[in-house]
């Protein structure tokens, strides 16, 4: 899910027993219709280090790891490893910040 006004990942959070989408920038706000094949969250781990997200075939796990957001200066993002050139290079790292959404990326 995409957020409507800024285009950024919006973060599934479970408000009242009713399963919701956040954008971590702007702050909007969607409820998910119980119809769709959306992902849903199915296991937050009891240190938080851990998100499981199922998305009806395929399981995602974003660790969330110690780094330094450059925008406000928060200590911990949810890493993805991506291989986004040649299988000869390194993969890229990419952060997103758990406080204000910020994504940026690290290459070796």
């Amino acid at each position: 899910m995409f957020c409507p006004n800024c285009g950024t990942l919006m973060r599934p959070k479970k408000v009242e027993k009713e399963l919701v989408y956040i954008c971590p920038s702007c702050g909007y706000e969607m409820k998910r219709n119980p119809k769709s094949s959306a992902a849903v969250v199915t296991k937050v781990a009891a240190d938080n280090s851990d998100v499981v997200i199922t998305d009806s075939q395929k399981k995602l796990a974003l660790p969330i790891v110690d780094a330094e957001c450059p925008k406000c200066g928060n200590g911990k993002a949810y890493l993805e490893i991506v291989q986004t050139r040649a299988a000869d290079e390194p993969p890229t790292r990419i952060y997103t910040c758990t406080e204000c959404g910020y994504t940026w990326r690290e290459y070796s």
